[in-house]
């Protein structure tokens, strides 16, 4: 640019948001679960229930259950997870047939199929092979379509934000648009379903942060993803000053302003619109001024490196550097920091100079 010394070193610039993500993408590891020794096919997993006394749905709701506490737990027990999931499926598909023997005329009660449709998808998001996982996610759709269609309340608004998760997951399989339709009403109509404010506040938070992370996971065109990124910030609007955990919602709503800054960066990581680039990421910025968890101490460090990026003048961008490398110290303070933030603090503190190409 003209009156820059062209002379003088320049720091070399960190990552932008495309390439971080894009690297990010790159790198991440596709699922990979065990083999489970138990049995030699899926279809001969099976879980017994306690007797004919009990409630076999209940009985199979806590197989279930037993399976999302497994995949919950601090060792991620995989294997244990994927026994149980088939399990329920096995037990599951045996009390299909054993009511379809019995022609009994009417479906089995909601709760059944959301418990089917649901094992189905987690098996989902364990499966190790692609076509596994497309087949279980078909049938999980089946199963939680059956489960809306009987309306029973109140499982309808946990069985469409359920729906609205393995349309997520068809939509990252296809990058299909529809899909990513289809997720947003499911998205709508459970939150409809909330049964109290706080409930409908929270739920909402954590439906705009589920849709912002497949929209930042790089797995989609940027048509869907800007639609999952308009709900999400649409939906953290809507809850402004109204949520009981304001630091919460501003750090998804400044998630939201982050990807809307990412997509104006070109493949080289060049701004095209540096004016809205600098806009969206300032007020970002100002959201999370009052940050304190690590998590939103990490994302303003972010926003501050790539304000720095957007710069012209070196004094100000070694000014908004600085910031970053004081917000990371702060987060770092609070536990581990993602090891690409401990490299530009490393290089901003050791004075890495070296010359971009």
């Amino acid at each position: 640019m003209a009156g820059e010394d062209t002379t003088a070193p320049k720091r070399k610039r960190p990552l932008g948001l495309k390439a971080r993500s894009a690297k990010k993408a790159n790198t991440e590891e596709a699922p990979n679960t065990p083999a489970v020794a138990d049995f030699a096919d899926e279809n001969t997993a099976t879980v017994m229930l306690r007797g004919d006394d009990a409630n076999e749905i209940d009985e199979l709701e806590g197989i279930f259950e037993s399976a999302l506490e497994a995949i919950a737990s601090s060792d991620s027990d995989d294997e244990r997870a994927t026994t149980l999931l088939r399990g329920t499926v096995h037990e599951s598909d045996r009390l299909l047939r054993l009511h379809d023997t019995a022609d009994a005329g009417t479906p089995l009660e909601p709760r059944f199929y959301f418990i089917y449709g649901s094992a189905l998808f987690n098996l989902a998001e364990l499966a190790a092979r692609p076509d596994e996982k497309r087949t279980y996610l078909e049938l999980a759709q089946h199963r939680l379509e059956q489960a809306l269609a009987a309306e029973g309340e109140p499982v309808a608004g946990r069985v469409c934000l359920a729906l609205a998760k393995v349309e997520l997951e068809l939509a990252a399989e296809d990058n299909a648009q529809a899909h990513v339709e289809g997720a947003l009403r499911m998205l709508d109509r459970a939150l409809a379903a909330s049964e109290t404010p706080d409930a409908a506040h929270a739920e909402a938070l954590a439906a705009a942060d589920m849709v912002l992370s497949l929209a930042d996971s790089q797995r989609l065109p940027a048509q869907p993803s800007a639609a999952l990124v308009a709900w999400g910030e649409a939906r953290a609007r809507e809850l402004v000053g109204r949520q009981p955990d304001a630091e919460a919602n501003a750090c998804v709503l400044a998630r939201a302003l982050w990807l809307r800054a990412s997509a104006l960066l070109d493949a080289d990581d060049e701004i095209a619109d540096r004016g809205a680039f600098v806009e969206l990421l300032g007020e970002a910025s100002e959201l999370l001024a009052a940050a304190s968890s690590s998590d939103a101490l990490a994302l303003r460090g972010e926003i501050e490196i790539n304000l720095g990026n957007a710069q012209d003048d070196e004094a100000e961008m070694e000014k908004l550097y600085g910031r970053a490398v004081a917000t990371f110290r702060q987060a770092q303070a609070q536990g581990e920091l993602p090891e690409q933030f401990v490299q530009f603090i490393d290089d901003f503190e050791n004075g890495d100079s070296s010359d971009e190409d």
